[in-house]
């Protein structure tokens, strides 16, 4: 068996499991596209039939306008005759198509809205269940759904997205290396190279969503901590103006919800719950438990404790955004000192070189313009 059969095969074989993969989500579009075909024949078919109704509810105004023109072509003489028969044609034309303005204005909007909330209801099921099959549960486990949360894509649809894209990235990369390694291969080893750049390619698309997952859950957890001074400033003023911890909340997420690019969301998110029915509690402490932050823990359970006892805030808000402002200080005097290391490692390696030449650059050509004449010389 040769090299080139060995490819083909395994392509081959890679296509299959490509379709078999893919072959369960092709019949749920298919049964989708169905179903919403179906339903909008039988929403333009209850669109035709309320279109005479509707027509004669909004046409009856124009109709009698229409009828007064004629009468008074009428009485005008034996000329007029035809003229209101004109004007009775006119009026009837008119009712017919203000009819169906009127039918297509009331039966878009019911029909627009009915379609897209059926196709949201499938969709969400398709999602649920491409989740709860056996390759949905081993792409996306927990931990992928908790850094789902923490890069603040909520949902099954996310989910769903995140679970396609893990799976089809790999099988196109590791397609795309092979092919492109089998056609730009010129040595010997052509195909085991090629096989090795599929397999590297399989692997690096299958673990890069999640590499990229984690980066942005870990600076969205630095930009929490940058934004917990701003919230924890935003309480205590809105406190000793004697809000109640629920109204500085609301104002915090619809006033100052841009500056909070972090828990702003997360905010709105929890007085949404909150409205719903849920306590402030539960909902605050969801925020603790997703942003793994101490400071921002303390501050929930700061918060929690006195909506539940009651009492004043405003002094332990002060001094928690001292103490916060404190540790900020000192990590960014952390950050220096690294910064301050790595720059001198810079100015050796980019400055050096310029300074030598520039000190002892004259001095090495003099030794050499003096080796020279002590060579012609002899």
């Amino acid at each position: 068996m040769t090299m080139t059969t060995l490819v083909s095969l395994s392509l081959l074989l890679v296509a299959c499991a490509a379709g078999l993969l893919a072959w369960p989500l092709l019949r749920q579009w298919r049964q989708r596209s169905r179903a919403a075909r179906t339903i909008d024949s039988a929403l333009q078919r209850q669109a035709g039939t309320s279109a005479p109704a509707a027509g004669q509810t909004v046409g009856g105004g124009v109709t009698s306008n229409a009828a007064i023109a004629a009468t008074s072509a009428g009485a005008a003489g034996a000329g007029g005759t035809s003229n209101a028969a004109h004007a009775t044609h006119a009026a009837h034309a008119a009712h017919a198509a203000n009819g169906a303005k009127a039918a297509s204005a009331a039966g878009a909007p019911l029909g627009g809205k009915l379609g897209h909330t059926l196709g949201k209801t499938i969709q969400s099921r398709f999602n649920q269940r491409w989740l709860e099959s056996r390759i949905g549960r081993a792409v996306v486990t927990e931990e992928e759904h908790t850094l789902l949360e923490q890069c603040g894509f909520y949902g099954v649809r996310a989910r769903a997205v995140f679970g396609a894209l893990r799976v089809a990235l790999p099988i196109v990369a590791s397609i795309l290396a092979v092919i492109w390694k089998v056609h730009g291969g010129q040595a010997q080893g052509g195909g085991e190279a090629a096989l090795t750049w599929g397999f590297v390619a399989f692997a690096l698309g299958f673990f890069a969503p999640k590499v990229w997952l984690r980066r942005r859950a870990r600076s969205r957890l630095a930009q929490v901590d940058e934004e917990l001074p701003v919230l924890i400033d935003m309480l205590r003023l809105l406190q000793g103006v004697g809000m109640s911890i629920d109204q500085s909340l609301q104002i915090i997420v619809v006033e100052f919800g841009n500056l909070l690019r972090v828990l702003g969301p997360e905010l709105h998110r929890a007085n949404q719950q909150f409205a719903s029915g849920r306590s402030r509690e539960q909902t605050l402490l969801r925020i603790g438990r997703l942003f793994d932050s101490e400071d921002l823990k303390g501050l929930i359970t700061l918060l929690t404790q006195v909506d539940r006892h009651g009492g004043g805030v405003q002094e332990p808000l002060r001094q928690f955004g001292e103490r916060l402002q404190v540790a900020r200080k000192a990590r960014m005097k952390a950050k220096i000192g690294k910064l301050t290391v790595k720059m001198t490692g810079v100015m050796v390696v980019s400055l050096l070189p310029v300074l030598l030449i520039i000190t002892a650059g004259p001095g090495f050509l003099g030794a050499i313009r003096l080796l020279a004449q002590m060579g012609a010389a002899r």
